[in-house]
């Protein structure tokens, strides 16, 4: 029996279909290899910044988590998926963020969540900078522009230029284990597969 998660499925259809339409958002078209290059350089990336794996599952208690947090505080679009993509491609665990929170629930999600790394639309920027000096683990902050036009936030990088930084070669091979991470934001996305 093969186990696999998301990170290793994205890398296998790219391997396979790599020409096949993946992803369809309005005008956009993004194929199965386009996708996986773009979020294996965001997983580069968030790999630059120090995250990745924090700790050996073996030795958690059943309900921590052993990866940095990646929060996505985004609308629909190809950067959502990439975002989820490329946490797992890192090791890291992308939490999602309800964009129609308020500065405190935004606060609390944050801050209890212990994300490391934000990917937020530009729309978002003036709600995020209200909550940045009450989560101090947040290091990393990659916006995404949108048709807001909103400036780069002080301390941010594009979402285009972090992926334009980081390598589209997959430094190592995304998790074998069927599950590697749980907290109370996220589950594990895996699937299990019979070889018989």
């Amino acid at each position: 029996m093969e186990s696999f998660n998301l990170a290793t499925l994205n890398e296998r259809l790219a391997e396979r279909l790599p020409d096949r339409e993946c992803l369809v958002f309005g005008e956009r078209r993004l194929t199965y290899a386009t996708v996986a290059e773009r979020s294996r350089r965001l997983a580069d990336y968030l790999r630059q910044q120090g995250l990745g794996e924090t700790g050996n599952r073996a030795e958690l208690s059943g309900w921590s988590s052993g990866q940095d947090h990646v929060a996505l505080y985004l609308m629909n679009g190809n950067e959502y998926i990439e975002g989820m993509l490329g946490a797992f491609k890192s090791r890291t665990v992308p939490i999602n963020v309800n964009y129609r929170y308020v500065e405190e629930e935004l606060t609390y999600l944050l801050r209890d969540a212990r994300a490391r790394a934000v990917i937020f639309h530009g729309r978002f920027a003036e709600q995020l900078a209200k909550v940045l000096p009450q989560v101090p683990d947040l290091k990393v902050l990659i916006q995404v522009e949108d048709e807001t036009g909103a400036p780069l936030l002080p301390g941010a990088i594009s979402y285009e230029e972090a992926l334009a930084a980081g390598l589209a070669v997959l430094l190592r091979p995304p998790p074998r284990s069927p599950c590697t991470s749980s907290s109370p934001y996220t589950s594990s996305v895996c699937t299990t597969q019979s070889n018989s």
